[in-house]
């Protein structure tokens, strides 16, 4: 029987990747549209909102360990109503006040994340995880289905800023779950102590392959540049709204798949010989869209792109939450350790976000190398993960 906050946990979740999908999807469309095919407005948005993601998280760290804790979080969903609201009240002038809105994504990111990974590592036990995350992305890209293209329509037919009403809905009801979710595992002490935790860490060599990883993940993906550039490209091709969603609804469904094998089927050895046949295609596939991008390239690497960044983020995320539950850390270094982590994406973001910033200026296509660079470097690095966490499971 599934605990209450498991549920909510889940279903907050849940609606979190749906306004996450909106964001980074349409928000980008919407932000190249008002900005006259200007990127530097995006860049320096992305770049603002990381930097104070970080700055939020580390001047929080302390709070993270008190019993209010949970408080950042709805802290946190409230700053993401008055984000949205902001962009209702701006209209196509969001693009004039850039710092401000990247202010106020960041303040939202960082306040919700300054406590939601701990508390989600508290909320679901290891044994439960490889079935927590499976069936989530599997429920996610089902709303990432229908979503997308009720957004698109929506769009199209109301216009952007009357579709952010609705999305102020789902806010509320983020805001309903906060208030149910009930903490539990509140860390020992009342202050985070960094140096103990790199003595932790030297016991734990595992960890550099962790912090690796997110350090290559944030060149990346997660709140890294390459996501949105890869959206500016689909763009390109798919420039209307509906046609955007359509899109977007179609890869979700490959998604709902490998989320259903990674529950019922795939076994954890086997996760580096999919990823080993996975990556290189795509990696190619990448280089061949950025050098000829019509929709058959298109279409090719974002096929094999959800299925290996997919992969991908179940490994790490299963390896990241897991190692947080271990004994040492579990009680007394969990704030610690995220934080930790939190900084190796932050070095990340910020590399890939000014990179993306110099692409106004500079020879795109000598960024775009970079970027391919990075994708190499984050495939050899989830495959170290997961071949050094193999290890320590035969160890123990």
């Amino acid at each position: 029987m599934l605990s209450r906050n498991y549920k909510v946990l889940f279903s907050l979740r849940l609606l979190k990747s749906i306004l996450t999908n909106f964001v980074d999807v349409f928000l980008v469309l919407y932000f190249i549209n008002v900005s006259n095919n200007n990127i530097l407005p995006l860049g320096i948005y992305k770049l603002v909102a990381m930097v104070t993601v970080w700055l939020v998280i580390f001047l929080s760290r302390n709070y993270c360990k008190s019993k209010n804790r949970v408080w950042l979080m709805r802290i946190g969903i409230v700053m993401y109503f008055i984000y949205f609201l902001a962009i209702i009240l701006l209209k196509e002038q969001v693009v004039n006040y850039i710092y401000l809105i990247g202010l106020l994504y960041g303040l939202e990111e960082g306040f919700y994340y300054s406590v939601y990974n701990t508390i989600e590592s508290d909320g679901i036990e290891n044994k439960d995880r490889e079935k927590y995350l499976g069936t989530y992305n599997g429920c996610k890209n089902i709303v990432s289905i229908i979503f997308p293209l009720f957004f698109g329509s929506l769009i199209q037919n109301s216009g952007f800023i009357n579709t952010i009403i609705f999305v102020l809905v789902i806010v509320a009801l983020e805001i309903i779950l906060s208030i149910i979710l009930k903490d539990s595992n509140i860390p020992k002490g009342n202050k985070t102590n960094l140096k103990e935790f790199k003595n932790v860490m030297k016991e734990h060599p595992e960890l550099k392959s962790i912090i690796r990883t997110n350090i290559c993940s944030g060149l990346t993906y997660s709140g890294g540049a390459l996501s949105y550039v890869i959206t500016i490209y689909i763009i390109k091709v798919f420039s209307e709204s509906v046609s955007l969603g359509i899109f977007t609804s179609i890869f979700s469904v490959i998604s709902i798949i490998i989320g259903f094998l990674f529950v019922k089927v795939i076994k954890p050895k086997y996760y580096i010989k999919l990823l080993g046949a996975t990556l290189p295609i795509t990696i190619i596939l990448l280089c061949i869209m950025l050098l000829n991008c019509n929709f058959v390239t298109v279409v090719l690497y974002n096929l094999f792109q959800t299925i290996s960044k997919l992969l991908s983020d179940l490994i790490r995320e299963r390896n990241v939450f897991n190692f947080s539950n271990i004994e040492t850390i579990k009680r007394e270094y969990k704030v610690e350790y995220f934080l930790t982590l939190e900084t190796a994406l932050f070095i990340g973001r910020v590399i890939s976000n000014t990179l993306f910033i110099l692409m106004a200026f500079l020879d795109a296509n000598f960024i775009m190398a970079i970027f391919v660079v990075f994708v190499i470097l984050q495939a050899i690095s989830v495959i170290k993960l997961q071949s050094d966490m193999n290890k320590c499971n035969e160890v123990n």
